[in-house]
């Protein structure tokens, strides 16, 4: 979808949340907002130019937490171990990164970024960057700052949604204190 194609689906959405403040958004304006943040992750990764997003993730993964085991940064990336595998893999034929003997165990290794590693993700920040001035660019000031601030609160509260919904959930049935089967009211059979 063409920028000036959104700006025309934006004239012509109406703005219902605008309609009524204060009061709680409806199923319908859910699903909407759910829609459009749908349409703007969809809109992103059809803009990437890098060929692959999992090893730019881990590339800036360990640009910003440092050497790592790659259990860890599957971890981390809510990957499993075989894809974090074939990601390293590329990324070390690459030259971006490299393993090096955990200095805790030496039987483990860690992944560490190389120089090549570094300012390859230098260089993806500063066109990143372009990219957002450029795509922007007509935007107000205060409205990006006004956007970054509920962006970022809605990453936190989504982090500590799935964080939540990731839990173990305990109940008296299965509680370890339990080692039998319980009554209805989730008492232990004597």
């Amino acid at each position: 979808m063409t920028a000036e194609n959104y700006k025309e689906l934006e004239r012509s959405r109406p703005m219902s949340g605008d309609q009524r403040p204060g009061e709680p958004l409806s199923d319908e304006e859910y699903s909407e907002l759910g829609k459009t943040i749908g349409m703007l992750f969809r809109g992103i990764m059809r803009a990437r130019k890098e060929p692959e997003g999992g090893q730019i993730s881990a590339l800036m993964m360990l640009s910003k937490c440092g050497p790592v085991r790659s259990s860890d940064l599957a971890k981390e990336l809510f990957l499993d171990q075989s894809t974090i595998s074939r990601h390293v893999a590329h990324l070390e034929a690459d030259g971006l990164v490299e393993k090096v003997a955990d200095p805790t165990d030496r039987r483990a290794t860690q992944l560490h970024l190389t120089e090549l590693g570094r300012q390859h993700v230098q260089d993806f920040w500063h066109k990143r960057i372009e990219a957002m001035r450029e795509g922007f660019e007509h935007w107000d000031p205060e409205e990006l700052r006004t956007l970054s601030r509920l962006m970022t609160r809605y990453v936190e509260d989504f982090s500590a949604m799935v964080a939540k919904n990731n839990e173990p959930q305990s109940s008296p049935t299965n509680s370890p204190t339990t080692n039998g089967p319980t009554t209805e009211d989730g008492n232990a059979h004597e």
